[in-house]
């Protein structure tokens, strides 16, 4: 008996030492390194891939290689052998890596040769890695697989009837709504889940037609559009006709979305009926909103005296806010011509400057809301901006053009005149050299006669030939009107003959033996 004590106190020493020796390991940390990503991607861009390494405990040490594909994806930016260590409060740490799809397939992303140490222990605590795979694309193999169904299961407002009933091949309905109606509720569903639906929950309408679009557009992209015309019924509506177009006045308040900037709700009265208008005190304007028959809503310029509408065309720019006018009451600047040009929607009426080939400017006359204040401005058509038109600057402009004129002009003068001068001078010279000409003719007659004194051995002086009135014969030949030769042949004679008185002795002589007399 005592023995089979001994055992069991034995056994259960065993148990409990194996026990005791066991328990530090039920308490040891767990560790993981987990892995995460989209779950797809298009061909040709990037994405993110996240590794995390975290533990039930501080994280002493840790180490792993991601692996992927490398002809499937490319790596933009992250480091792939991750070497860390931890500060004994740390029990996760993150990795981001950037990649980018290159080919259509499945990319799948791994941890490997991953070791996790626990800080306390310094044991390893690494018990799972985990994986994440990214489906890729073409954006073609992805719009491939999108539904093209725009149709819609149900469209009704609430309140009324449609007419005809819906169908989803029916896109043109009809509905009519009780008097004062402001709001009206549309509802509607799409026959696919992917499709998206516009125009639908509550919407302000006003009396008359008001016309309601519902748009259905398929995941694939294709828009599909249904059309409510909805009627607000109204007590003895007031019609008008503009520019040979019918319309009808809004009397209510509440139906114009956009105010324009300097008016300010008001209410007048037309055909004794109250109605709803915008009034600007300081441009002394009065605005009344007409509805077309397409149910469209717009703002008219309202004169009371005169009871007509005209069309506002209120434009904005360079923060400007202008109500442009087809007729100026001021002079339109000299060197401009009566044009058009489009604003916006509209045509109006606008001035080009006549010497100006830049189609891009344009002047206006216009009337400012904010002032009131009427005036000329320069619009620019390519960025569809205002600026005043100061008509002084214009003329400085001119101005400077002028003087721009008249020193080009001198500068022209100027040239001409040394033009003349050149050509006067030429001619001079011309004559000067004709002088010197019969000049030399002179000299050479002096020295024949010299070598003929020479030769008789004659003590006559040459120099005292007086050769000044043949001399003042050659220049008189240039200050009266050209002589005929035979008249020049003659005065020759004579001032030979007068030679020959002086000097008796000499062999006659004539200046007709000079070859360069027939260039006289």
């Amino acid at each position: 008996m005592k023995k089979l004590y001994k055992k069991i106190l034995t056994g259960a020493f065993i148990l409990l030492f194996v026990f005791l020796f066991k328990l530090p390991s039920i308490d040891a940390a767990s560790c993981r390194i987990g892995v995460s990503a989209p779950s797809s991607a298009v061909v040709g861009q990037s994405f993110k891939v996240t590794v995390t390494v975290s533990g039930s405990a501080s994280i002493g040490s840790w180490e792993y290689t991601l692996s992927y594909d490398s002809s499937k994806v490319r790596l933009n930016s992250g480091q792939l052998h991750v070497v860390d260590y931890g500060n004994g409060s740390k029990t996760s740490a993150s990795y981001t890596y950037s990649f980018t799809a290159l080919t259509s397939g499945t990319a799948t992303f791994k941890p490997v040769n991953a070791s996790v140490l626990d800080y306390s222990s310094t044991n390893e605590c690494l018990s799972s890695t985990g994986s994440a795979s990214v489906s890729m694309k073409t954006r073609a193999e992805i719009e491939a697989g999108y539904s093209r169904n725009n149709n819609l299961a149900s469209l009704s407002v609430e309140g009324a009837e449609l007419s005809p009933s819906f169908n989803a091949s029916t896109l043109e309905y009809s509905a009519t709504l009780p008097v004062d109606t402001t709001k009206a509720k549309i509802n509607a569903t799409a026959a696919d889940s992917t499709a998206t639906i516009s125009g639908t929950g509550e919407i302000d309408v006003v009396d008359g037609l008001n016309k309601i679009e519902v748009v259905v557009t398929a995941q694939h992209g294709e828009k599909k559009t249904y059309v409510i015309n909805l009627t607000v019924e109204e007590l003895d509506p007031i019609n008008v006709k503009v520019g040979g177009k019918n319309y009808t006045i809004v009397r209510k308040s509440g139906q114009v979305e956009n105010i324009p900037i300097g008016f300010t709700e008001t209410k007048i009265t037309i055909e004794d009926q109250e109605v709803t208008a915008y009034e600007n005190k300081e441009a002394g304007l009065t605005l009344v909103a007409l509805k077309d028959e397409e149910g469209e809503v717009s703002l008219f310029i309202y004169d009371a005296k005169t009871k007509k509408f005209s069309k506002f065309n209120e434009v904005a720019g360079s923060g400007l806010y202008l109500l442009i006018l087809d007729e100026a009451e001021e002079d339109i600047p000299y060197g401009f011509k009566k044009s058009s040009v489009k604003i916006g929607n509209d045509k109006v009426t606008a001035y080009r400057y006549v010497l100006d080939d830049d189609k891009n400017y344009y002047l206006v006359y216009a009337q400012n809301l904010q002032t009131g204040d009427k005036g000329f401005y320069v619009y620019d058509k390519e960025d569809a901006s205002f600026q005043r038109y100061y008509e002084n600057l214009d003329n400085s402009k001119n101005t400077i053009i002028m003087y721009l004129f008249f020193i080009a002009a001198g500068l022209l003068l100027i040239v001409l005149l040394i033009i003349l001068i050149s050509l006067f001078k030429k001619i001079f010279t011309k004559k000067e050299r004709k002088i010197e000409k019969y000049q030399n003719k002179i000299n050479k007659l002096k020295e024949k006669l010299n070598k003929e004194e020479n030769n008789d051995n004659d003590s006559y002086d040459i120099e005292s030939v007086d050769e000044r009135p043949v001399i003042k014969k050659v220049e008189d030949d240039f200050e009266v009107p050209k002589k005929s030769r035979k008249e020049r042949k003659e005065e020759l004679r004579e001032a030979k003959k007068r030679l020959d008185k002086q000097k008796p002795k000499y062999r006659k002589l004539s200046l007709e033996e000079d070859n360069e007399d027939d260039d006289f």
